[in-house]
């Protein structure tokens, strides 16, 4: 610091509604995920910490709120997980922007979250559903299940991403229906909404090759457009390109989740009679669920698995550890045998 410079004062008036306020002004998210952080701030953390000075937030405190929301039988452990994220994001842009000289939620441990529940199919479910399954769609879960995509994947695939020489998928798109796109299905190119991720490649079974050569001879490709959405940019500032779509609506629209699910999935599991333990309903990510956990269970590497779903390796490790534990009793023998003291030579 230069002599006579005075440090600037911190502002100890400041509370965490308005410091919120303007940290929710300065997110650069898609619509859903800043849809959460809203109202995150403004149905559950304001009425907590609102009115708090930011100054006068201490750990104790926070710690006892983290308590509360574990034991509100109301607040499932996810959602309260949830908030516990959107607050640490708020309290340490504070910091970093010199409104609080420390961060009362270092070192204070998140609300509890246990594994979400998934449903695995087996073979045999699987076939029964993807036999009664609407033929104009069946081939959508059917690639869910066979590699692995999420919903809105499935729903993207153009003729152009299926490379039959090589049995090999390029997912690159989605179809995506949010405020972004005025509620209207619409196929993007873009992932998730990673820089990092811009397209994944995964093999293709031949029984669904044979699926998708069938479809398009029942149901031919349609020229729709794609928006070449590119990362932190609205969609009206980008550009647009053209997609032979595999899948479209008899009216020659791209497929809504709402309907897909309401109308054909769900329909569909109740005449199979395919529930879990509760009595719920599977939902599609159960099938990239399966086949992720089937890869694993076969001994393909984590790495490999993760760079055909677009996951991390670290949470595949963290999702499917139960089924990596596996690992050591199905490859502990061959384990044991490279590090085996060698035999001595015969007299």
């Amino acid at each position: 610091m230069e002599s006579g410079t005075a440090p600037e004062p911190l502002e100890t008036s400041i509370t965490f509604r308005q410091w919120a306020t303007g940290w929710l002004t300065r997110r650069r998210a898609k619509d859903s995920t800043y849809e959460q952080y809203d109202i995150a701030v403004r149905v559950h953390l304001n009425p907590r910490w609102g009115s708090y000075r930011l100054q006068r937030i201490r750990k104790a405190e926070v710690e006892s709120w983290v308590q509360e929301m574990e034991g509100n039988p109301k607040l499932a452990n996810s959602t309260a997980d949830g908030h516990w994220t959107v607050f640490k994001m708020i309290l340490k842009d504070a910091l970093l922007n010199g409104k609080i000289t420390s961060n009362p939620t270092y070192d204070v441990d998140g609300p509890y979250v246990g594994a979400s529940p998934h449903y695995v199919f087996t073979p045999d479910e699987f076939w029964e559903f993807y036999d009664e399954f609407p033929k104009r769609y069946r081939v959508i879960p059917a690639i869910g299940f066979g590699c692995g995509t999420r919903q809105a994947e499935a729903f993207g695939v153009a003729d152009d991403v299926i490379d039959r020489e090589s049995g090999l998928l390029t997912v690159r798109r989605q179809v995506l229906r949010t405020k972004e796109t005025s509620y209207r299905p619409t196929l993007v190119e873009r992932l998730k909404t990673s820089p990092r991720l811009n397209e994944k490649t995964v093999p293709i079974p031949p029984w669904l090759m044979e699926s998708i050569d069938e479809h398009q001879e029942l149901v031919p490709p349609r020229k729709v457009e794609a928006v070449l959405w590119e990362h932190k940019r609205k969609i009206a500032d980008v550009g647009r390109g053209t997609a032979s779509a595999l899948f479209w609506t008899p009216r020659g629209g791209l497929l809504d989740r709402n309907h897909f699910n309401d109308d054909i999935w769900k329909p569909t599991l109740r005449k199979v009679g395919i529930k879990d333990e509760k009595g719920e309903l599977p939902t599609f990510h159960d099938l990239r669920h399966t086949f992720i956990s089937m890869c694993l269970q076969a001994g393909i590497p984590e790495h490999t698995v993760a760079a055909w779903v677009g996951d991390s390796v670290e949470e595949i490790r963290r999702t499917y550890s139960h089924l990596l534990k596996n690992h050591a009793e199905t490859h502990g023998a061959v384990a044991a045998a490279l590090t085996a003291r060698p035999a001595p030579d015969a007299p």
